[in-house]
Order: C-alpha cells, then structure tokens, then sequence
C-alpha cells in the first residue's frame, strides 16, 4: 500500500518532521520539498524552532531509531550473490532503515559505539538463503 505524501507528513510529530526536514529533504522533487516547507509553514517551525527539537536530548526508546529515536522502519530487502570454491548461491540480506531521518544502521557509519557494536554481533541485518 503506497501513502500519500501529505497524509504521511501529517501523521508525524513536530520532533519527526523536524528531523524528517533535516536528514530527507534532498531525496524530493521540488513539488513534494514545497508540500515538505508548506506542513512546517502550517506548524509554525523555523529554522532555530527546527535545530532546537534535533539537537535536544533524545530519549532512545527500546527497538528506536539510533538517530531520532522513532520507531517508523521500513523493511530493505536485497540480494547477493556469494561464491565457494564449489559454486555459486544467492542470499537474501535484509535490514531495516528509518522512514523518519533515512538511518540505516546495517549500510550507514554508525553513530555511537552502541551501534558499532550491535552492527559488529548482526543485530541489524540477517540473511537468508534465496
């Protein structure tokens, strides 16, 4: 099921859409970065209002986002094709990336030490055999 950009920019939070406007803004034609510009218009946030909600203390809430603490994923699935000294066979790599801020642990330079460390034990990726 495919969302409306509007109806998706509604359902966020002051604090979501400002780290949405921050981290996803380039990744939109210029009609869905005015649609972006014109919600904060209507919420009233400016550019400090904006910079104060992302860099205040972030509560992490179990099973968050590392970046803004949201727990909107979105599930990434790709393929890869591994090689043995007796042939080939493909595996299915799936991870999850934030529909918020675009953080995705499995593919992006983590953040803190927390996140080196649960990348380095597989917690953010799994794979299985296609």
């Amino acid at each position: 099921m495919k969302e409306r950009l509007e109806d998706f920019i509604q359902s966020l939070t002051d604090k979501e859409l400002a780290f949405f406007y921050e981290y996803r803004r380039t990744e939109f034609i210029p009609q869905s970065q005015d649609k972006i510009r014109s919600e904060l218009k209507n919420r009233k946030l400016t550019d400090t209002k904006i910079s104060e909600l992302i860099s205040a203390v972030v509560n992490k809430e179990l099973g968050g986002c590392s970046r803004c603490s949201s727990n909107n994923f979105q599930e990434i699935k790709e393929t890869e094709l591994r090689s043995t000294s007796y042939g080939r066979y493909e595996v299915e790599i799936n991870s999850w990336k934030c529909r918020i801020c675009g953080y995705n642990p499995q593919k992006d330079k983590p953040i803190n030490w927390r996140v080196r460390l649960n990348k380095f034990l597989g917690k953010y990726s799994w794979t299985r055999f296609k």
